[in-house]
């Protein structure tokens, strides 16, 4: 599969965040900026929906979607081979893309350093196999808010950005830990499930 450069992504790579401690503290921070600016209601995050992604990639056809599973399969035999140990991801303390974008960072430590070495990993296995990213940007967070979900309604409502001033009391919060139990192919443009979770095309598990 060539590299694609124009076209808009349509699958990415998550870790799904499963940890009820992690959701229940995103789910205040979500509260606290509604109480300070309840406009910004359409562009909060679904708690069923928290992930980390590592990679997205525009998938031609049916062809294509087989030839990353078969790639992922690929990368997942040679981890096991390699006794792989899922690493630990503590998420503490705010970030923000210039304010369009609220998350929940990774703290620096070796989860942090084992998840980048992973994430190289897999990009690396699914290039060697033609499978190439839509974009090399990469920067692990756990999204909260993002403007984008709703950008004109929010720009009719004259709200510009996340002000940090309604989330500066949990700036340096703890979310809580998640060990990293699979990565999974997640469709954009598809329906969500029952969960309300992304649908997962394809999945290797680590524990």
């Amino acid at each position: 599969m060539a590299r694609r450069k124009r076209e808009s992504p349509n699958y990415f790579l998550a870790i799904q965040i499963t940890e009820d401690e992690i959701k229940q503290n995103v789910r205040e921070i979500q509260e606290i900026i509604l109480a300070k600016e309840e406009n910004l209601s359409t562009a909060m995050i679904g708690i069923d929906t928290l992930h980390l992604t590592l990679g997205v990639y525009y998938l031609e056809d049916g062809f294509s979607i087989i030839q990353i599973k078969r790639a992922l399969d690929k990368f997942h035999s040679q981890l096991k081979a390699a006794d792989f140990v899922p690493p630990c991801l503590k998420v503490s303390t705010l970030g923000h893309f210039n304010h369009k974008v609220l998350y929940a960072s990774l703290e620096e430590n070796q989860g942090l350093e084992e998840l980048n070495t992973l994430v190289n990993g897999v990009r690396t296995s699914l290039e060697n196999d033609g499978v190439f990213t839509a974009d090399d940007r990469y920067t692990p967070h756990v999204t909260i808010s993002k403007m984008s979900k709703d950008m004109y309604r929010l720009r009719k409502l004259g709200v510009s950005r996340i002000d940090p001033s309604h989330y500066q009391e949990k700036r340096t919060a703890y979310f809580g830990q998640q060990v990293v139990k699979s990565i999974q192919l997640c469709a954009m443009n598809v329906p969500k499930t029952e969960s309300g979770y992304y649908y997962v095309e394809h999945e290797i598990m680590f524990s």
